[in-house]
């Protein structure tokens, strides 16, 4: 044994610790590298792919949302009163003074401007203020109204209501005639306040009414009453509402006048549905504005149908709904629905067209009316609706069917409306309409007294 080399216990014992040494490194290598499962497709060695992510079987809680805010709609801005301006600064106690209103809106949207100057309507009101017994007087305000009825007031500027009276008054009345849009009937009639001094005033027989609409058309009657048809003026831009001022002018025999005026807002319906549905209106005016029965027992009408949109609308289909009358104690019949062709496809822009319906009251003898459903589109692709009705007359009256008319009064106007209208029988409409024009004036019927 050579002195200088170690004792063999120890070379093997140094031989024992590499060998751990080695075992311990390749265990630690082999750790880094995933268990392979029994069943699982070998991987290359180059493939390094990490492991799937494990799922959770947790449930998964919902997300909140916050929900989105939108900002409120700007609120449309109070009108701005540019002028309010008065005819006259003295008229006496009763006597109307022209009140004229200019306004416009900040955002441009001048077609919702609507005014009330005290009681009366309008952005030209004949207003009447009264002094009181003390002498005092007040005078109203102003309000105009702009999109949405946002409203700015004012005071009537000052003017000075005298200490005197008018000898006559003259109230112009009016309501829409009737199965009808734009025609309407005025009535004049003169009054004759009281007066302190008690003066006896001078007769006024009145021959003549001359009536003025809006300064430009002119009609003349003799007879207190008129029937105008007022439209939107087509040179001027659409609005919600329109405005109209009546004048009428009394005359007698030898050529004394008395005036009254009116003013009308009037709401134009076919502006306010295609601003709140986007829907251009179709309209139908009836001739004769009544359903009348021929002796065949046909209803005969033209109906005009027109619109007030820029450009034709193209009819696409309509529709005619038959309502029928049920057997007494049944339930309301369903409508006949079925699509019919008028013979025309194109409204043009203003006058309209004008075509015929019907409704035969004997082939047909459980139908009551029948309706047109008119759909159709403008040139620029809005929709446009519109409907009008063919109605059966009510029954003609008879003994069975009506109350005898007892009254002496009444008696007289119903013979006297049928010489003057050439009618069998008259309605209350036209009744009403002979008394307004005064045709009943000169009927004096002793009446029965008990």
């Amino acid at each position: 044994m050579n002195p200088s080399e170690p004792p063999w216990w120890r070379r093997r014992l140094t031989f024992m610790l590499g060998l751990g040494i080695a075992a311990l490194v390749a265990g630690g290598l082999l750790s880094l590298e995933p268990p392979t499962p029994p069943d699982a497709t070998p991987v290359a060695a180059a493939d390094h792919r990490p492991p799937p992510t494990p799922t959770s079987t947790a449930p998964v809680l919902p997300t909140k949302v916050e929900p989105v805010v939108r900002p409120a709609p700007k609120p449309a801005p109070a009108p701005i009163i540019d002028s309010v301006t008065v005819e006259k600064q003295e008229v006496c106690s009763g006597e109307d003074n022209l009140i004229n209103v200019r306004a416009h809106s900040p955002d441009g949207n001048d077609a919702y401007l609507h005014t009330t100057i005290g009681a009366g309507i309008g952005m030209r009101v004949p207003l009447r203020v009264w002094r009181e017994p003390d002498g005092t007087y007040e005078l109203p305000t102003v309000t105009v109204f702009g999109k949405d009825n946002v409203a700015t007031t004012v005071q009537v500027p000052r003017y000075t209501v005298k200490d005197c009276e008018p000898e006559r008054l003259v109230e112009v009345f009016s309501r829409r005639a009737p199965n009808t849009e734009e025609d309407f009937e005025f009535l004049a009639r003169i009054l004759e306040p009281p007066r302190r001094d008690k003066a006896a005033r001078a007769p006024f027989t009145p021959v003549r009414f001359v009536w003025t609409f809006d300064d430009q058309h002119t009609v003349t009657t003799s007879t207190p009453m008129v029937t105008q048809t007022l439209s939107p003026d087509v040179t001027r831009p659409r609005s919600m509402y329109v405005q109209h001022l009546v004048r009428v002018d009394v005359f007698d025999a030898t050529g004394k006048k008395v005036t009254g005026r009116s003013s009308l807002q009037l709401l134009d319906s076919t502006f306010e549905n295609f601003d709140k549905k986007g829907v251009v209106t179709i309209l139908a005016v009836g001739t004769p504005r009544f359903p009348v029965e021929d002796a065949d027992g046909v209803v005969r009408q033209s109906f005009r149908l027109s619109h007030r949109w820029k450009g034709p609308v193209r009819l696409e289909r309509v529709t005619a709904l038959r309502a029928r009358t049920p057997e007494p104690d049944a339930p309301p019949l369903p409508e006949d629905t079925e699509e019919v062709n008028l013979g025309v496809d194109t409204l043009p822009e203003g006058r309209g067209v004008d075509i015929p319906a019907s409704l035969d009251t004997r082939s047909e003898s459980g139908v009551t009316q029948v309706t047109y459903l008119l759909e159709g589109t403008t040139a620029d692709g809005h929709p446009a609706r519109g409907t009008f009705s063919v109605m059966r007359p009510p029954p003609r009256p008879t003994r069975e069917n009506s109350t005898p008319v007892t009254d002496p009064l009444l008696l007289a106007k119903v013979k006297r409306a049928r010489e003057l209208l050439g009618q069998p029988f008259v309605t209350d409409e036209d009744l009403w309409r002979l008394e307004r024009e005064g045709r009943f004036k000169d009927l004096k019927v002793q009446r029965d007294t008990p």
